[in-house]
């Protein structure tokens, strides 16, 4: 990124006086600054929002129009704080809502509207966009089948695929990847470049032509489509796209920043010659799945651009001197505290990663007898997988919990698929409560057993009957999964129940016209076209190896003495259906694999520790969810992934598993971990708790970086508190 020195303070003295606030010398010197270009680098709890505004009320102070004014962001909570935080620090609030303050994506859409003249269906979530994606993978498999030499393709078939799907398709359009291939370039070599399989880059290849229609516009735009698209056309030579005139030009989180928004706000500057300030923290790009990306920042950002100037954030509010000198170790940089009371930090040690649960109950509950209030209490977790001997605990503690960034371990899929096969193996289907959980069950089963399902068969209603009814529980396992697939099951597996009884009916009525014709002959071929169909197998060999190996486990766990224990069981169950090595056949992303085999480990930990036979612990896991449900309903403390807690703050802050493979997590990348790290450490207020492995030698390297003991001594110091750290 192009940049100056750092600047001095503009000589001029500001001519806005905020109320309720006595700006930094760092906060007047960014509201009074006089260069064309400027990027605030701000710390952790630095206040950039509010320093953004004063920039803005300082504008509008010295005569600019409100409405000549544009605040971009990266989400909708954001671009409401900024406008807020205008009236909070006195502009007049006529004047502060004639700022607009927006989101990057809403910014395009409406330019969008304007110059396409309509506004396309707008799908907010992947189950919206499902059964497009669902469409065109059928379409994909339907030309593949066609080739004479038909391609290997990996193509999404379940609801966790398909969302994995949408995340990629999100990072490649962040990256501006257009579904056009250069002269002479292949899929192949597309995919490869990308680093994704060819199957993904095909199937969002046809799906964009598919979202972009013939007409005028686009025939649906999730999110971020609409910055992608407006990036593509200002881009092109073939289309000339009226942006709005704006004198200043404001963007919060500037770290979020990805090619596609850089070149809708590159077009924006360049359209009124506009000044621009962005604030962010470089130290917090953790979200390069969303295409932001720390080297892209530093390399490429303002790369062109004459007249910049950075300047400094260095004063946080979050914490005090102790966290602020503790993260200043962690990062390099300076980091000063600005609070009047001190922030605590403690290291907690533990010999064995199994109790760390016992831990952390321990001490939300210690929390809670301090006066502390459970909602302003987060434990932040590196992985959800994380979450289960934490969960476990609090259940035994009589805690709630609520989640964020993950699912509770008792709703992911491999759990649900062991828990379905656990039901089908003791014949004790109430041991899932009540519908809804049964119905995921029942999901998980076919995503883990491999079964190639259309949008209308997995939504049908007969499943939701299955569910409903322990009877027909028991009959799709019988029908469905122990069932060799036939090739009439494969051409029902893509209808409705409704549509499969309506195609019945009409193949009844031809028959019985024929026969009225006197063409007996063509009724029996047909009738005996029918009957092949339905003893013709036509499985995949993944298909029928995932029947196989689910005959046998159930054969296993039926035979096995009743007070064997669950965890013996459970371990020959996931080895036997081989969980682990399927999780990398249905999953694209190496690191969802992993995931699911923690998640397992864990589940067969939660076991052994009750130390119960299979139907005692099924029954367990029942009382479980329902007392589970019961706390919910009062405060809660947090379970919550790092990346979920961007942007957050909390009194408490736990951070359990501070381990060499935990966290740094193994095989990812580092500097990215480190940044990781830094967002989930200043995330507290009052109160810090990591938690450590006992020997020296497994701590992670980040919590080594803070150099806690010196932090807390040098802390102590300076806020005259001897107390100050535990």
């Amino acid at each position: 990124m192009a940049k100056t020195p750092t600047a001095k303070a503009a000589s001029s003295a500001p001519q806005f006086i905020p109320v309720g606030i006595v700006p930094t010398d760092e906060q007047i010197a960014i509201q009074t600054c006089r260069a064309r270009h400027l990027v605030a680098m701000a710390n952790a709890g630095a206040a950039k929002t509010t320093t953004l505004a004063l920039r803005i009320a300082e504008s509008v102070t010295r005569g600019v129009w409100p409405e000549s004014i544009v605040a971009l962001t990266f989400s909708v909570e954001a671009a409401r704080v900024l406008q807020a935080r205008l009236i909070e620090i006195g502009l007049d609030e006529k004047a502060a809502r004639r700022v607009r303050c927006v989101t990057f994506d809403a910014f395009a859409q409406q330019v969008l509207r304007d110059f396409e003249g309509i506004q396309p269906p707008f799908l907010a979530t992947s189950e919206a966009i499902a059964p497009h994606v669902r469409s065109t993978v059928a379409k994909l498999q339907h030309e593949n089948a066609q080739r004479r030499s038909p391609r290997e393709l990996w193509l999404p078939e379940h609801n966790e695929q398909i969302f994995e799907f949408l995340t990629i398709a999100r990072q490649i359009k962040a990256r501006m990847v257009k579904p056009e291939l250069e002269d002479g370039e292949t899929i192949e070599e597309r995919a490869e470049l990308l680093g994704i399989p060819e199957g993904v880059f095909l199937l969002y290849r046809h799906l964009e032509r598919e979202r972009a229609g013939d007409g005028i516009g686009p025939r649906w735009r999730a999110e971020f489509d609409a910055t992608y698209d407006l990036a593509c056309m200002l881009q092109s030579e073939d289309v000339r796209i009226p942006l709005p005139a704006y004198r200043i030009a404001i963007v919060d989180e500037l770290q979020d920043m990805n090619p596609a928004s850089y070149a809708v706000l590159e077009h924006l500057l360049a359209r009124g010659n506009a000044f621009f300030t962005g604030a962010g923290d470089f130290d917090q790009v953790i979200h390069r799945w969303a295409g932001a990306d720390v080297n892209f920042i530093r390399t490429q950002f303002g790369q062109g651009w004459r007249n910049v100037e950075s300047l400094p954030l260095t004063r946080t509010y979050r914490h005090g001197p102790i966290m602020a000198l503790a993260t200043a170790a962690l990062k390099n940089k300076e980091v000063v505290s600005g609070r009047d009371h001190e922030t605590y930090l403690r290291l907690v040690p533990y010999a064995d990663p199994r109790t760390v649960g016992e831990q952390v109950a321990a001490d939300v509950r210690d929390w809670k007898e301090r006066g502390g209030q459970l909602d302003a209490c987060a434990v932040l977790l590196r992985a959800p997988y994380q979450s289960i001997h934490i969960e476990n605990a609090l259940l035994e503690a009589g805690i709630g919990w609520r989640v964020e960034g993950l699912e509770s371990y008792l709703l992911r899929s491999e759990i649900l698929m062991l828990r379905g096969v656990v039901a089908f193996a003791l014949e004790d289907y109430e041991s899932i409560p009540g519908v809804d959980k049964r119905l995921k069950v029942l999901h998980a089963l076919l995503l883990w057993q491999q079964f190639e399902w259309g949008a209308k068969r997995l939504e049908d209603s007969a499943l939701k009957t299955a569910a409903a009814q322990p009877e027909l529980f028991d009959a799709f396992l019988k029908g469905l999964l122990l069932k060799p697939q036939t090739r009439a099951d494969k051409k029902a597996g893509k209808l409705s129940g409704d549509e499969e009884e309506e195609a019945d009916f009409r193949f009844l009525e031809k028959i019985n016209a024929l026969r009225k014709n006197g063409r007996n002959e063509e009724a029996n071929t047909l009738l005996n076209l029918r009957k092949a169909d339905a003893e013709t197998v036509d499985e995949s060999s993944a298909q029928r190896n995932a029947r196989l190996r689910l005959e046998r486990t159930l054969a296993m766990l039926r035979a096995a003495p009743a007070d064997e224990p669950a965890h013996a069981l459970l371990e020959r169950a996931v080895e036997t259906l081989q969980l682990r090595r399927v999780a990398r056949d249905i999953f694209i992303e190496p690191s969802r694999a992993v995931m699911v085999t923690r998640s397992i480990d864990g589940f067969i930990d939660a076991s052994r520790r009750r130390n119960m036979s299979l139907r005692d612990f099924a029954h367990w896991l029942r009382k479980a969810e329902v007392r589970e449900s019961r706390l919910r309903a009062s405060s809660t403390v947090l379970l919550c992934t790092v990346e979920a807690a961007k942007g957050q703050e909390f009194q408490s802050v736990m951070l359990p598993y501070l381990e060499e493979g935990a966290f740094p997590m193994a095989g990812c990348d580092r500097a990215e971990e480190s940044n990781r790290f830094y967002v989930a450490v200043t995330r507290v207020r009052d109160e810090l708790s990591l938690y450590v492995p006992e020997a020296p030698d497994r701590v992670s390297a980040f919590v080594k970086a803070m150099q806690v003991d010196k932090a807390i001594a040098r802390g102590r110091l300076q806020s005259g508190n001897p107390a100050a750290g535990r």
